[in-house]
């Protein structure tokens, strides 16, 4: 039921009469009646309160947000009358509120309303200016955090504002592998990596909700600010050549979610020879590579012991065993002579450099690295980012890491036909 009230000024002020007139959402018209002690005339104030209602909340994908709490909004009357200019709006109770508008009313007129949001649940959310807002995305990945932005158009004066907010940055997963049927996977390749990096890529773009439907960023290649995003493995990933479909998927070594400002990365040209050095975007994979040596599969072969061989030649290859590595390894039995020749491959080398290295010398060097900090036997290859479509709006990206497709800082191909040098 709708009630018609009369209050004097000197005991109520407007805005507390507003207050009033807020709460009486269900009344299709409010009516508020304020009567002059030294006049005889009613002053009318008519106006519908302003409910807007988030229909998506709970359903947002980033692990930033995973339900609105806060958000930005500009409402616009017809082309121009701007009637809510950038309001805060939370949730304190039953309904979305703006802290020194909570009479918000809807304004006399009959032309239809427009209503823009930016939400990230912090009162820092991107400002509305024109239809548009500029946004820069941290290039460290513990700065960054999930951007939301919501459109609603054609809405008539006093029905509820609906907001079905969507994701306005663009995510990346990655995978991961070597395709076995490319140059290169029929060995017996290893891979240990560590760390991937994007490198060359627009943080900087111009959202505007006029292209909201088609493509609401632009991003000025002149003022991009282009930055690279380095992405720590929470722990080292191992695997070998494999189908394309089943390369390994990053999600659980890396912390949180990754955001990019949606753009088309321009590739980095090389055509596999030397001679076209790092540019424009490209993935860098710091990484260890190596391979069991087929043709002398253990140290036993590799000295050329074999059930002939006497116990001179027995003690000589013990002799050179623990020369050639230092004590690294154990001779404390005769499991030494098991042990698998590697070839290490250092991915950064302008050549092929290899070397034949234990298997149980080469986990030692890898775990006294990291015990010094140092990343000895880890290289960076690199890879062009070839993206068809680029990073999209409101858009999860996942990212085929091709190592069969790596290549040295030189643009070189890692797999172009060489010889292998087995000391």
């Amino acid at each position: 039921m709708c009630l018609t009230r009369k209050v004097w000024p000197s005991v109520i002020g407007f805005a507390a009469l507003c207050a009033v007139a807020a709460t009486m959402a269900g009344c299709t018209e409010e009516e508020s009646s304020v009567v002059s002690p030294s006049e005889s005339e009613e002053v009318q104030i008519t106006g519908k309160p302003f409910i807007v209602q988030v229909v998506n909340n709970g359903e947002t994908r980033g692990t930033e947000i995973s339900e609105v709490t806060s958000f930005n909004m500009v409402g616009i009357q017809g082309a121009s009358n701007k009637w809510i200019d950038n309001y805060q709006f939370t949730k304190p109770g039953d309904n979305w509120v703006s802290t020194g508008h909570e009479g918000l009313m809807w304004p006399a007129g009959t032309d239809t309303h427009t209503f823009y949001a930016t939400c990230d649940n912090t009162d820092g959310a991107p400002a509305i200016e024109d239809g548009k807002f500029v946004y820069t995305v941290p290039s460290e990945i513990s700065e960054q955090k999930d951007l939301l932005v919501a459109l609603s158009e054609d809405n008539e004066d006093g029905e509820p504002v609906e907001l079905a907010f969507k994701h306005a940055l663009s995510s990346v997963k990655f995978k991961i592998g070597f395709d076995n049927d490319a140059p290169g996977g029929e060995n017996d390749l290893h891979i240990h990596v560590t760390r991937i990096t994007l490198y060359h890529i627009a943080t900087k773009g111009t959202f505007d909700f006029a292209n909201y439907a088609t493509g609401p960023w632009t991003v000025d290649t002149e003022d991009a600010e282009y930055e690279d995003i380095v992405i720590w493995l929470k722990n080292p990933v191992d695997f070998t050549p494999s189908a394309v479909d089943e390369f390994i998927t990053l999600d659980e070594n890396i912390d949180g979610e990754i955001y990019v400002m949606p753009h088309k990365p321009t590739a980095w040209d090389t055509d596999g020879t030397a001679g076209h050095p790092l540019n424009d975007s490209y993935i860098g994979v710091t990484c260890q590579v190596f391979e069991y040596n087929t043709d002398n599969p253990t140290f036993y072969d590799f000295v050329g012991l074999n059930e002939d061989s006497g116990e001179d030649d027995y003690e000589d290859a013990k002799e050179m065993y623990i020369d050639t590595y230092e004590g690294f390894a154990s001779t404390d039995n005769d499991d030494w002579l098991e042990d698998k020749v590697l070839e290490v491959i250092v991915p950064t080398d302008p050549d092929w450099g290899t070397n034949v290295i234990l298997e149980s010398t080469l986990k030692h060097r890898n775990e006294e690295a990291d015990a010094n900090g140092t990343s000895e036997n880890v290289e960076e290859v690199f890879i062009p980012l070839t993206m068809a479509n680029g990073f999209g709006f409101n858009k999860t990206n996942v990212i085929n890491i091709r190592m069969d497709k790596m290549k040295y800082g030189n643009g070189r191909d890692f797999y172009a036909l060489d010889s292998f040098i087995i000391p």
